[in-house]
């Protein structure tokens, strides 16, 4: 089954990628969770062991608890700081995967606010008034659902968003 993204080092992948683009390493669907070193390794000291290998990050498959937690939190901070709070992450955090997550968070929250502005104008025209009951209901789901993905290891993209960061 092919991600989209680096088993490796959690980069973001384009579905033809042949090589991560962050960390270099294969992504074919036959060398996933292989790294180069390993597969150079001719096996004769048998001291270096599928654990021992993932200890230097080689062959490891699954992204560790604290990037995808940190990029979930990520998702839910927005709700209650608004951008303020993915801006402090994107500019704290080196890890790809929440810097990733991080900037859709943030460009979920200046569409968000753009959408509710414009909703605000639009009441004075009486067509404005549903979106701006439904828009802040809208922007809890989305904040769920990016947490939820972000906890399972993907970076999910909020609909109706441009990338503005």
């Amino acid at each position: 089954m092919r991600t989209e993204h680096c088993p490796n080092c959690g980069a973001s992948l384009s579905s033809e990628a042949n090589y991560c683009s962050e960390c270099g390493e294969a992504v074919n669907d036959d060398s996933w969770g292989s790294s180069s070193a390993e597969s150079a390794w001719d096996g004769a000291d048998d001291s270096w062991t599928r654990d021992s290998r993932s200890d230097y990050g080689y062959g490891s498959d699954r992204r560790s608890e604290g990037d995808t937690t940190l990029a979930a939190i990520t998702h839910v901070l927005a709700i209650f700081t608004w951008a303020v709070g993915p801006l402090i992450v994107l500019v704290a955090t080196d890890d790809p995967f929440v810097e990733e997550n991080a900037r859709n968070a943030l460009n979920w929250q200046i569409a968000f606010t753009i959408y509710t502005l414009v909703s605000f104008l639009l009441v004075f025209v009486v067509v404005g008034i549903a979106p701006l009951l439904v828009l802040p209901l809208v922007d809890l789901a989305f904040c769920v659902v990016a947490a939820v993905k972000a906890a399972d290891g993907e970076a999910w993209s909020y609909p109706m968003t441009p990338d503005i960061v």
